[in-house]
């Protein structure tokens, strides 16, 4: 029974993984459309994005530790363990397993989004010159600094 408790949340967080992929997937394209130029590049981060939406939904929604307790509970427990497992017991796992795929794609899409606000600054000061005269090009003659020529 719990294999299949485990089964049924796979399946659950794998659902809502994939749908908030497909959602998100034009979000992300216009995203990465605004800092990668090349469309390979572009699509390649698009794809692995959404792959890391897909295994961070998974891992965050299914719990593998109610099916390790089972798996290593002695015999004589499994049984107990198995009429332990109600209509409500069921109920509150799927909502824990929803709840913990989208708590987890949540916190990954945040930091996509704090990583594409900070991306602009990052390009801006890579982009950026260095001034070479130190602004005394503009200064009158009699203002300019003193130095020595040889």
């Amino acid at each position: 029974m719990y294999v299949a408790l485990f089964t049924v949340s796979l399946i659950l967080a794998l659902a809502l993984s994939l749908t908030i992929a497909w959602i998100s997937r034009e979000a992300i394209d216009s995203i990465l459309r605004r800092f990668v130029e090349d469309t390979v590049v572009r699509d390649g981060f698009v794809k692995y994005i959404r792959f890391a939406i897909v295994v961070v939904g998974i891992a965050g929604g299914t719990r593998v530790r109610a099916l390790q307790e089972y798996i290593s509970a002695s015999s004589w427990n499994k049984t107990a363990m198995e009429q332990a497992l109600t209509q409500e017991v069921w109920v509150m796992e799927m909502y824990r397993t929803a709840i913990g795929t989208l708590e987890a794609l949540v916190l990954l899409l945040l930091v996509c989004i704090f990583l594409a606000l900070i991306a602009p600054v990052v390009v801006r000061m890579l982009n950026a010159k260095p001034a070479k005269d130190l602004g005394q090009k503009n200064l009158p003659n009699s203002e300019r600094p003193l130095t020595p020529s040889r």
